[in-house]
C-alpha cells in the first residue's frame, strides 16, 4: 500500500506543478510521501524487532488468558506469575498453578490437562508450561479460580 501511496503522491506533485506552474508543490507532495515510507518502515522494524526479542502477548490477549484460566482451574486455589511471549508464530505460556497440598500428583495433573485444552481452543500455536506447586506456595496475588 505504501507504493501505491508513494506512486500516486510523486504523479501528483509531477501533475500538480505542471499544471498549476507551482514548483513548489512537488517537492512539498515528496516530503509527504517520504513521512509517509517512513511511518511504514518504521511499524515494519517494530513488527520484525517484537519477534526476534520475545515480546510479551498484547494485554487483550493476556487478559483472555487470565479468564480462561479462571474459569477452567476447578480444583486449583489460585495461578501465579504468569509469563507469555511471542517467537515467530508461537505464543508461550508459563505459570504457577497452586493445589491442595494433599491433592494427589494424578488429579492436579488433570487439572492441567484441561487448562492446556481450554487455552489451546483459542491460542493453537500456544506451548503452555504448567508449574504445579502445593497451597502453603500460595502468593495470593495470582488468578483466583473461580
Amino acid at each position: 500500500m505504501t507504493d501505491v501511496i508513494s506512486s500516486v503522491g510523486v504523479l501528483g506533485g509531477v501533475s500538480l506543478a505542471t499544471i498549476t506552474g507551482w514548483a513548489v508543490l512537488d517537492p512539498a507532495l515528496a516530503a509527504v510521501v517520504a513521512v509517509n515510507i517512513l511511518w511504514s518502515g518504521w511499524g515494519l522494524v517494530k513488527e520484525s524487532i517484537g519477534g526476534l526479542m520475545d515480546e510479551a502477548v498484547p494485554p487483550a490477549t493476556l487478559a483472555r488468558i487470565r479468564e480462561i484460566i479462571a474459569a477452567n482451574a476447578e480444583g486449583a486455589i489460585e495461578a501465579h506469575d504468569l509469563r507469555t511471549r511471542h517467537a515467530g508464530r508461537m505464543m508461550f505460556i508459563d505459570f504457577h498453578l497452586v493445589v491442595s497440598g494433599s491433592m494427589s500428583v494424578s488429579v492436579a495433573h488433570d487439572i492441567c490437562d484441561r487448562l492446556e485444552r481450554a487455552i489451546k481452543e483459542e491460542f493453537a500455536d500456544a506451548l503452555i508450561s504448567i508449574h504445579v506447586e502445593p497451597d502453603d506456595r500460595a502468593k495470593h496475588s495470582g488468578i483466583l479460580v473461580l
